[in-house]
């Protein structure tokens, strides 16, 4: 009978080692993504902020990106000010806002010139650089080189 049951469990992948997860960062993803979601609401891509918040807090019981290694505490509290202070320069300057047009320091080094493209895209910010490997930044309204002739 016993046996029975264990191969049944096992049949069904209910062992102890068949539940279970490998998630890294549950709690930084959920710190990063709801100022992420508060931020992007300046930035004209959020209008349910609530909403977008609800989403991430279940989205990152998959935690970071794998390959992330789970970052310090003051790591996240760095990347979460950085993120903050992009989107509100965002809401003071406007959604095409330049970082050196931000009345406080965004970040403290970063490729991006928008505070827009650091809420959207925060790896590149060096506080959040921890979140991975930068992707192609796609161009932005007024960014330049999107002209040409055909």
């Amino acid at each position: 009978m016993i046996l029975g049951i264990v191969s049944a469990l096992t049949t069904f992948g209910l062992t102890a080692g068949g539940c279970g997860t490998a998630a890294v960062g549950i709690d930084a993803c959920r710190d990063i993504e709801t100022a992420r979601c508060e931020a992007a609401k300046y930035c004209g891509r959020i209008d349910d902020v609530a909403a977008c918040q609800r989403f991430y807090r279940d989205h990152c019981l998959h935690g970071l990106a794998k390959g992330v290694e789970s970052p310090a505490d003051d790591e996240v509290a760095a990347c979460v000010q950085t993120i903050e202070r992009a989107g509100q320069c965002a809401k003071d300057k406007g959604r095409l806002a330049q970082l050196d047009e931000c009345d406080s320091e965004v970040t403290s080094s970063s490729p991006a010139s928008g505070a827009c493209v650091i809420v959207l895209y925060p790896e590149w910010s060096a506080e959040c650089a921890f979140l991975g490997p930068r992707g192609d930044l796609p161009p932005f309204p007024g960014s330049g080189g999107q002209g040409g002739s055909p």
